[in-house]
């Protein structure tokens, strides 16, 4: 159980740091229209979603450990 829970958290953290290199790069288009936003509020959810997704792998890998 503890292995396939810090592989999870891993593949998490790698997924977010691949999400916002793919938005530096311009592979993902921001989720707000650019036209009716400024450019930094519409890449917020975006940005969002792999600070959460790196959260969420921190999450797995260190909340099982025992002190």
């Amino acid at each position: 159980m503890r292995a396939a829970r810090v592989f999870a958290g891993l593949l998490c953290m790698l997924a977010s740091i691949a999400a916002v290199f793919l938005l530096g790069l311009g592979g993902l288009d921001p989720a707000a229209p650019a036209a009716a936003t400024p450019a930094v509020v519409a890449l917020l959810p975006s940005v969002a979603l792999g600070l959460s997704l790196f959260a969420l792998g921190l999450w797995l890998v260190f909340a099982g450990r025992r002190r």
